[in-house]
């Protein structure tokens, strides 16, 4: 069954809020007959993006169409659109008809109106959490991660994030092989978790006295399969067992051994999503001592078994 989707965009969205997500769903019908994408304004006139750039639209706001999703793209000009009644109206019947509503980045603050009387949980880019928050004092807005669901609603922290969402939503409509192959079509990294983090520990390490630490956390990248002890890690970077471990708590607000571990298990969690590849063999080439072991130290990181994520059962 194909999964109709349609995009609402207004002047000066972000292009790659839509052809971020677009792309990666329009990916998917190489494999399989998956989704039909189209683009939904609020006339028929054409559409600019941010930098000026015009886009055709497929619908407009009183137009009578079939969908399953809609999708509300960010961009400067959405975070401050302003609606007519008229034209709001028309919009929160469409998100109200829709199977799903997934807004990508700054798309929340529409995303915000037309569910005005839910007091959902959502985000947005981290620079706007802020504002988004004021404006919906009946809203949880939280500036961490790189997506979240609540019920039927999805929303992102936009640009690059729009791409996690929507391998996201490939994994759950259509299984964890067929989001990894999409993945591999557009060279990127399968699959960045929603509870991960906007800002990354790797920016957070770019800028003064924790730049010490970049080599390392390059090194150890390349090491998953081993066992690395502190001591080697403070070799590494020159640094006395004391010193490592008090820059990793000032800059990371963990111990070495700890971040070793999620990098192993973040590797594991991509392995997941790979066909023919079993637990027990991911266990091994990450240097756990055993299955078990493996199993605990999963379910303690992602809150779910190896196996469930494996079947694609996570949210």
């Amino acid at each position: 069954m194909t999964i109709r989707q349609v995009y609402f965009i207004a002047d000066g969205f972000q292009a790659l809020d839509l052809f971020g997500p677009l792309d990666a769903f329009m990916e998917t019908n190489n494999i399989q007959t998956a989704y039909q994408c189209k683009l939904l304004g609020i006339s028929k006139q054409p559409v600019k993006t941010a930098y000026g750039q015009s886009v055709s639209v497929d619908f407009c706001l009183s137009d009578d169409f079939e969908y399953d999703d809609l999708i509300i793209c960010g961009g400067i000009g959405m975070r401050t659109l302003e609606l007519t009644t008229k034209q709001l109206n028309a919009l929160t019947g469409i998100a109200k008809r829709a199977k799903r509503v997934f807004s990508i980045c700054t798309g929340a603050f529409i995303l915000a109106k037309l569910f005005d009387d839910k007091a959902l949980t959502i985000t947005t880019h981290w620079r706007h959490c802020e504002s988004l928050a004021k404006q919906n004092p009946n809203k949880t807005i939280s500036p961490e991660p790189l997506f979240i669901r609540d019920e039927n609603i999805w929303s992102s922290a936009g640009v690059l994030s729009g791409v996690d969402l929507a391998l996201a939503i490939i994994r759950e409509d259509y299984g964890n092989s067929v989001a990894a192959k999409v993945a591999k079509e557009l060279v990127v990294y399968l699959q960045r978790a929603g509870k991960q983090r906007q800002y990354s520990d790797i920016l957070e390490l770019q800028s003064g006295e924790s730049l010490k630490l970049s080599p390392l956390i390059d090194w150890l990248s390349t090491q998953l399969d081993k066992s690395v002890t502190v001591t080697r890690m403070a070799e590494f970077c020159s640094l006395s067992e004391r010193q490592l471990t008090r820059l990793f708590k000032q800059h990371l607000n963990c111990t070495p051994s700890h971040y070793f571990r999620v990098l192993k298990l973040n590797q594991a969690r991509d392995l997941l999503c790979e066909e023919n590849i079993s637990l027990q063999f991911i266990s091994q080439k990450l240097g756990f001592n055993n299955y078990d072991s493996f199993r605990r130290a999963f379910i303690k990181q992602f809150g779910l078994s190896p196996s469930q994520y494996a079947k694609g059962t996570h949210a």
